[in-house]
């Protein structure tokens, strides 16, 4: 800390003099570093603006240090360094990839369910061949079964799982955080694939003005205003806005219908920030969005149209506010102790009209959540308790069907860490949770990260997680086609297991830095609400598992810059996904069991061009049964396999970023994309079945205007 003011000094940097192992403060000052190889040793620590100070330890456990500032004034100095657009972390006990900006802006980035187009963990697809929405996969599992955060607080979920992810624009997104498997027990007990955790810009930190505009050849536009200001030393705001339309009709495949719906879209987050460094950290704000989608047949002209059957019309609204808030408290004179308290609410409404079916969703959320760290002697050993308080009310009707539920869910956690930074570290973690609707739930998760080297971790986790199913909206089938639903009992919680291991190592291959992660999860379900498209081709059963369900995926990835500004990555994934189904273990539908990626970025000097391309290839993937033309039925297709090519380029200038790109460049795209297009009112119709594009060749172009 400041010797004068007694403030926290965030990124002050420590180093033993012999084994010369080091690291950084966080933003209240504290650190930890492991014990020197042998005693005594000296600690070197040094802050920017500050004298540099040596300290000789012998055996003492804790170190306060107090650093004065340097008498002389200092020029200004600009230091230029370039980050890779993916890291792989080596330093924490979880598995995790953070997507940095430079990720996020090789593919315009209009909104975060594309920001995974250039990611090989997180899979991209279309949900449904009416309203162009986005899903993604973790593990060859839907994207429900993945936990999406908000800055550790509870984000895309509920009724807003399907298209959540379209309400968030890119250009408001800092970082993207990827867990592959079970999370920690702080966060909730839903994580069962995995989390993805998404950091926003923050008010203290973001560019004074910034500006994005997008344009599509196929009629789709949109902007992004950002004002940040600090008002003061402790107080700071952010307001971020986006606008955006789909104006074209576009039909590539020629079947009659809109590719993806037109529409509107509105939203905004102003959020405001209080800090006293050390002391108290405080952030709240509120986020409104509105979301109008119009789709269907080329000729549909309103709701008359549907009613009276002549044409084919999908009109889809959804609003969203919510607010939030948290504070983070620190001890004076204890760096390693603080109590966090976050909270957030919400309001999310959702109206469907696909033909003849209606739906009509309103969620009203409350979350809160309370955390406690400290260690336990020394900073190898830390631990987290907490508690917290869920309560979701849910009113669903579906044509003539209502569905009310009002979950009320407090619980209890606790987490150990144990961290030799040269050896290995533990997170051993356990919550309790007690459900109004089915008593009480018992979440245990562990992680062990050991240090094979320097620069090789090898990682194993294991964990319980579970969920309650919103099966309407997780399936595009319930309205994106005319089969009959059929319930046939009561829904269960969703429980599974999850088990993985990891291998990271970074090197350097002709003295050039590389990076080689391999993984390998296994996910088994106790219980799953299972959606059967196989049992009858008019028909969609939801029921309870009865057998197996289960998830293998092994990833390998390999990251290498063989010249400067010049990086390459190539990543394979393979699947094995299987579900019993009235009675017989099958693979699951739509998902493909291999899938490669290949990335390629160079800048020239200062970035002042910037080049990306991306080539993606889908195995084949297996398709339900359907009756084809309404004449009669097909079992057991397979969707050939394909590839995606993606590019964009970049040019910088002084205050302006002008992009331009393409995205499937040679066009491939699903042309059969739903089954008896030609009697859209007919009991065969379907339109969820999507395996590949529904697009052609899209050509986009853009500028980013930034003032710091």
């Amino acid at each position: 800390m400041d010797a004068g003011t007694q403030e926290a000094l965030a990124g002050a940097t420590l180093q033993w003099m012999i084994s010369k192992n080091g690291t950084t403060t966080n933003g209240l000052g504290a650190y930890e570093i492991s014990h020197p190889i042998r005693t005594p040793d000296w600690l070197i620590v040094k802050y920017i603006g500050y004298v540099t100070d040596t300290i000789l330890f012998k055996s003492q456990n804790e170190l306060h240090i107090r650093l004065k500032r340097t008498p002389e004034l200092l020029n200004e100095v600009e230091i230029r360094d370039k980050r890779q657009a993916t890291t792989y972390n080596t330093v924490e006990v979880t598995n995790r990839q953070s997507l940095g900006i430079g990720e996020l802006k090789k593919a315009a980035c209009c909104n975060l369910s594309e920001s995974f187009e250039t990611n090989a963990t997180v899979d991209v697809s279309y949900s449904d061949a009416l309203t162009g929405t986005k899903q993604i996969k973790l593990l060859g599992l839907d994207g429900s079964y993945t936990q999406i955060l908000t800055e550790l607080q509870p984000g895309i979920r509920g009724l807003s799982t399907n298209s959540g992810l379209a309400h968030i624009p890119g250009t408001w997104v800092q970082s993207i955080d990827i867990t592959k498997g079970i999370g920690s027990v702080v966060n909730g007990y839903e994580s069962m694939a995995g989390q993805i955790n998404i950091e926003l810009l923050k008010p203290e930190k973001t560019d004074r003005f910034h500006l994005n505009v997008y344009a599509g050849d196929w009629g789709r536009y949109e902007a992004n205003v950002h004002a940040a200001q600090r008002l003061n030393k402790n107080w700071s705001t952010l307001l971020l806005t986006h606008a955006s339309t789909i104006a074209a009709k576009n039909d590539f495949n020629s079947d009659g219908f809109m590719d993806m719906a037109t529409g509107m879209q509105y939203g905004a987050l102003n959020r405001w920030k209080y800090e006293q460094v050390g002391k108290l950290m405080s952030d709240f704000g509120v986020f409104v969005n509105y979301d109008e989608r119009n789709g269907g047949q080329l000729s549909f002209r309103g709701e008359d149209d549907n009613k009276n059957r002549i044409y084919y019309g999908v009109q889809t609204r959804s609003m969203h506010t919510e607010a939030y808030g948290k504070a983070a408290i620190g001890f004076k004179g204890k760096p390693y102790k603080s109590l966090g308290v976050m909270a957030n609410s919400r309001l999310y409404r959702y109206n469907a009209i696909f033909g003849f079916k209606s739906y009509d969703g309103n969620e009203k959320s409350l979350h809160g959540n309370m955390v406690y760290q400290t260690i336990i002697k020394t900073s190898e050993h830390k631990i987290k308790t907490g508690l917290s308080f869920m309560n979701d009310r849910f009113h669903e009707s579906y044509n003539d069907s209502v569905f009310t539920r009002n979950e009320i869910v407090p619980g209890a956690f606790a987490e150990y860490n144990y961290d030799n930074l040269n050896r290995y570290s533990l997170l051993v973690g356990m919550r309790v949770d007690y459900h109004n609707m089915f008593g009480t739930l018992i979440n245990p998760r562990a992680h062990l990260k050991v240090n094979l080297a320097r620069t090789s971790v090898l990682r194993i986790s294991a964990g319980r997680g579970m969920r309650i199913a919103n099966v309407f909206v997780e399936h595009a089938a319930v309205m994106a086609s005319n089969r009959r639903i059929v319930v046939q009992e009561a829904f269960k919680p969703e429980v599974s297991q999850n088990y993985g291991t990891s291998l990271t190592h970074k090197f350097r291959l002709f003295k050039r830095p590389a990076t080689f992660v391999a993984d390998y999860f296994y996910t088994r379900f106790e219980n799953q609400v299972v959606a059967d498209l196989d049992l009858r081709s008019d028909e969609l059963h939801f029921y309870n598992l009865n057998g197996l369900s289960y998830s293998h995926s092994a990833q390998a990835d390999f990251v290498y810059e063989p010249l400067k500004q010049l990086e390459l990555r190539v990543a394979y994934k393979w699947q094995d996904v299987r579900t019993t189904y009235h009675g017989i273990l099958m693979q699951r539908p739509l998902v493909a069991q291999s899938r490669a990626l290949i990335n390629v970025s160079y800048a020239t000097r200062f970035e002042k061009w910037k080049f990306d391309y991306t080539l993606k290839w889908f195995d084949r993937m297996r398709i339900p049964a359907v009756i084809d033309h309404g004449s009669h039925r097909i079992a057991g297709r397979y969707s050939p396999d394909y590839f995606v090519h993606m590019a964009q380029i970049t040019k910088k200038f002084k205050y302006i970023e002008w992009y331009v790109g393409g995205e499937n460049l040679f066009g491939f795209m699903q042309h059969h994309q739903i089954a008896d297009a030609a009697n859209p009112f007919g009991p065969n119709f379907d339109a969820s079945l999507i395996w590949g594009p529904v697009m052609g060749r899209l050509w986009y172009t853009g500028i980013r205007l930034t003032i710091k």
